[in-house]
């Protein structure tokens, strides 16, 4: 159903709107620490699972409710300090990306896979990246949970008992929380300034007492429950990437029974999503991915109404959170295109698009019975994951594909922070007599280098769950309490671990660059290039201009792309079919998040021209400006590579001028570049829609530019929030503007 009058907001919702973007942006509440630190001094001898539910029930007893009288719904998200006493060992986190682990952790992970994060060849985040039992919570109610977690534990013994028990704690600790909600909401009523905010605060006192413990009577029920659970969810884990699913699909239900029994207006339904949206906004930065349409149970596309209220409130609201996406399926309508486009054209990045025909193989591929790969959604930036059954690390590792390259034309040595980092096999360069053998050594040093990192993640793995249980997401996911073990400690029905790449087109065009110059044209030796780029090409100014005039990916030539073609399916070879401590397997993905800036400020200068702590290419798209051909030409050069073996996700982003999108013949081209895109094999795509001006300007002036939302990798982020080697990325894209 087609939406109308975008601009306008009811006054409550701009209320709402005004009061998020005039809040404390960076606030981090300290509420978190004092509390747990507080508990786990108490429950010393307790164990590991027990005492963080014990701590997280105490957390939900005490912390601050927020409820303003003009609030349409309870609860509200907050970005919390996470940190605990060192001898807790704290979760493996980042802070400024920087890698910190708990001290014992440390001290069990080889020194070279140490310094190869130190020098940015790898990348981690453990932890959060999952998607929760929404619907699981939703059909049955929180006290659902508990009499299960009640069961469980009766039933069981040793660790298995001690895991259910942390389940009840924490199940409990929950309907406590929503009650907590219903008495404040009421206590609020009694004092409201006006007559309907006492009336909405009645109706969510009335809504907590009931979803407290039963499943959702109606749609206002239901979006109230999700909330709620989900930042329940984001108090017992940072919330990094933890996802909402098919929102759409789960919430449609209970939509539509109200609206056939006159209980609800479109209007009504609509302002409650915005509602619902201002929630996720207020945990900024935070990676909430809403999944939309895609297939249905009958085979045809599963939009629906709640599908355009979505999108519609995605364009009125115009935030970074949640971030959204929609699932492409053959068939889907045009009218429900027609709200993509429109979408896409407002230029904040929303939504991403993942096909359906690669993205349900991807996932089967890996042992997931069809009939659950069809219901996949998206954690984070592009990560495939079954709803409420997946827990994946999916930011487990990350490998610098450009890195390996600069470490062998070095002898090992970072030529940024001097570290040597040991190779499989030196080699002297002017003894690699050909490119065959060049390249051979290059993929050779590429797989020691990923069995270096999955030697470390595994270990890092194994510590996570010792450390970090997650009872109450345990809780809500499939397979969990059945098992007797938590998520992070191999309980969900699907256990992954990921590698994924960074500087993928970098280290493919660095390699066609060494070919043509030094193998096939014999212009210059390996050990110049090697001397070039060690000085950032200092004095060698005619030589980087020589290799930016190579053959770049993402041009339809078969030499860079059958070299990125060719090393993506041994990379996802030498992932495939390894197994993690949680009895899972590990899979591949090909995106990088922000890490194409972060690995970049600490990766030297390479052979494909590109100076020294500038950002790699942006996820599986061509190096930044080296896509000269045109949209079509990018799509020929991705799509050689079978997209079916990225079972963790990967990244295409373009960038359009906003004039493109004047005219509608250039608008309906669009549309068939994506479905053409999709047909020839496509995953995922991603765009831009600015001007490099604007770009250049919200650089410039970042005080009037505070609301400008772009398109980083997987995700949508404010650009001030930025620093400058990601904006200048980001200002460095292929810009596809009219003719």
């Amino acid at each position: 159903m087609t939406t109308n009058n975008d601009a306008q907001l009811s006054d409550r919702i701009e209320a709402l709107k005004r009061k998020a973007r005039a809040s404390d942006r960076d606030a981090v509440s300290s509420q978190r620490p004092e509390i747990f630190r507080r508990v786990l001094r108490e429950t010393p001898s307790e164990p590991r699972a027990i005492r963080l539910a014990t701590a997280l029930a105490a957390f939900l007893r005490e912390k601050d409710l927020l409820l303003r009288e003009d609030d349409l719904l309870a609860g509200n998200g907050v970005h919390y300090d996470f940190s605990l006493p060192d001898d807790e060992e704290p979760p493996t986190v980042f802070l400024g990306r920087d890698f910190i682990v708990g001290r014992r952790v440390e001290s069990s992970l080889p020194e070279e896979v140490r310094k190869a994060y130190r020098v940015r060849l790898f990348g981690t985040y453990m932890g959060g990246h999952v998607i929760a039992g929404y619907d699981r919570v939703l059909a049955s109610g929180l006290g659902a949970l508990t009499e299960a977690a009640r069961k469980r534990s009766e039933a069981s013994t040793g660790a298995g008992h001690d895991f259910a028990a942390a389940c009840l704690i924490a199940s409990e600790a929950a309907t406590d929380y929503v009650r907590r909600y219903a008495a404040k909401a009421q206590q609020l009523a009694r004092q409201a300034t006006r007559p309907e905010y006492a009336q909405s605060l009645e109706r969510i006192a009335d809504t907590c007492r009931w979803v407290a413990v039963n499943p959702p009577r109606g749609f206002f029920d239901a979006v109230q429950l999700l909330w709620l659970t989900h930042e329940i969810v984001t108090c017992e884990q940072p919330a990094a990437s933890v996802s909402l699913g098919r929102l759409d699909q789960y919430l449609f239900p209970y939509y539509a029974a109200d609206a056939a029994a006159g209980a609800l207006t479109r209007d009504e339904a609509a302002e409650l999503i915005e509602a619902l949206w201002l929630k996720f906004a207020a945990l900024r930065g935070s990676f909430q991915n809403v999944v939309l349409g895609g297939g249905g149970p009958d085979g045809g596309c599963a939009a629906n109404d709640l599908s355009y209220l979505c999108l519609r409130a995605t364009r009125r609201l115009q935030m970074d959170q949640p971030l959204v996406s929609v699932r492409w399926c053959p068939g889907m309508p045009d009218e429900f295109w027609n709200e993509v486009l429109k979408t896409i054209e407002v230029g904040i990045g929303f939504p991403a698009l993942f096909n359906d025909e690669v993205a349900i193989p991807a996932k089967a591929r890996l042992g997931i019975p069809v009939e659950d790969a069809r219901d996949y959604a998206v954690v984070g930036c592009v990560e495939l994951s079954i709803p409420g059954k997946e827990f994946s690390h999916t930011e487990a590792l990350r490998v610098n594909w450009a890195k390996v390259l600069e470490l062998m034309l070095n002898g090992g040595t970072c030529t940024v922070t001097g570290e040597t980092m040991q190779l499989k096999k030196k080699q002297e360069l002017e003894r690699v007599a050909s490119f065959d053998q060049f390249y051979q050594w290059y993929r050779d040093e590429l797989a020691h280098f990923v069995d270096l990192g999955i030697r470390g993640m595994n270990i890092l793995d194994r510590d996570f769950s010792k450390y970090n249980p997650y009872p109450f997401l345990s809780s809500t996911m499939t397979a969990c309490l059945e098992s007797g073990r938590d998520a992070t400690a191999g309980g969900a029905a699907y256990n992954f671990s990921s590698v994924n790449g960074c500087g993928m087109a970098n280290a493919a065009d660095s390699l066609a660059a060494i070919k043509k110059m030094v193998y096939d044209d014999k212009k210059v030796s390996l050990t110049q290039i090697a001397e070039a780029v060690r000085s950032d090409f200092q004095d060698a100014d005619g030589l980087r201009r020589a290799l930016l005039r190579c053959p770049k990916c993402g041009n339809d030539d078969d030499g860079p792309d059958g070299i990125l073609k060719d090393l993506a399916e041994s990379f996802c070879r030498r992932v495939d079919g390894r197994r993690n401590p949680r009895g899972g397997r590990f899979q591949a993905g090909l995106y990088t998040v922000d890490w194409h800036a972060v690995m970049g400020k600490r990766t030297g200068a390479l052979p494909d021209g590109r100076r020294r702590g500038l950002a790699l290419a942006n996820g599986l798209s061509p190096a930044q400006g080296a896509d000269v051909l045109g949209p079509t030409a990018v799509i020929n050069s991705i799509t050689k590579l079978d997209h079916r073996a990225l079972g963790n996700g990967m990244v295409l982003d373009l960038k359009f001028h906003p004039a493109f999108f004047d005219d509608e013949k250039r608008r309906q081209a669009f549309r068939h570049l994506i479905e053409t895109y999709f047909r020839l094999g496509g995953l995922e795509v991603q765009f831009n829609v600015v001007s490099r001006d604007t770009l250049l300007a919200a650089q410039a002036r970042p005080e009037t530019h505070r609301d400008f939302i772009v398109r980083v990798s997987g995700f949508s982020a404010y650009f001030v929030d930025l620093d400058k080697v990601c904006q200048d990325e980001i200002i460095a894209r292929t810009e596809q503007a009219p003719n």
